[in-house]
């Protein structure tokens, strides 16, 4: 039940595309580690933008660490506080594997047109994670019409309780990822050699 609530609340396809965390730095980490380790190699990019909040930049700065790839980011223009969009195109070429940015700055309030942003991407093979840990308590957002691949929040921003968030994860990315974590209630059989997962979102929630 409470997953089909937070689906409806931002418009996802199905319960099975969302995924209980501690909060948008969990979720983004959860990408990181998930996602980011089993399709970057050295010299792949990640595309993140000048006014990312800390828990947007640390994790893939990790992940570059491990993998060998490079963050780059796409910059924001002067007094104005926004994004250079016009720079956006030319940053996107196919080095570039994923693209990470917030929704809503935390420092700014600038309200990035993600839609846009992700409608370009997608055109060229690059996944997609919104931080949407600002816009979600302000704005209807509606994951189909932005059209990312992932999108994190978290409950204590939205007068929720802390310690709860929400990642949205296209289903048919999740089906292709390994487990964050391992544990409990996130696997089907458990032997002394080998392990059987769930399908998503319960193979996340460890």
């Amino acid at each position: 039940m409470a997953l089909a609530r937070a689906a409806k609340f931002l418009n996802a396809r199905s319960a099975e595309e969302i995924i209980f965390t501690r909060g948008t730095t969990e979720g983004i980490n959860l990408v990181a580690a998930s996602w980011g380790v089993t399709h970057l190699k050295p010299g792949d990019r990640i595309l993140l933008t000048e006014m990312e909040h800390h828990s947007n930049i640390v994790p893939w700065q990790l992940l570059a660490q491990r993998t060998g790839a490079q963050v780059v980011y796409l910059p924001v223009t002067g007094p104005e506080g926004l994004l250079d969009l016009r720079r956006l195109d030319s940053l996107l070429d196919s080095g570039v594997k994923l693209l990470s940015l917030v929704h809503i700055s935390n420092s700014l309030g600038t309200i990035n047109p993600v839609a846009d942003i992700c409608a370009r991407a997608r055109q060229r093979g690059i996944v997609t994670l919104v931080d949407a840990a600002q816009s979600a308590g302000h704005r209807p957002v509606d994951v189909q019409e932005i059209g990312c691949d992932f999108l994190a929040l978290s409950g204590h921003k939205m007068c929720g309780p802390t310690g709860i968030g929400v990642l949205y994860g296209r289903a048919e990315v999740l089906e292709e990822l390994p487990p964050y974590q391992g544990g409990g209630e996130m696997i089907l059989t458990v032997d002394y050699d080998k392990t059987a997962f769930k399908k998503p979102p319960h193979r996340f929630e460890a």
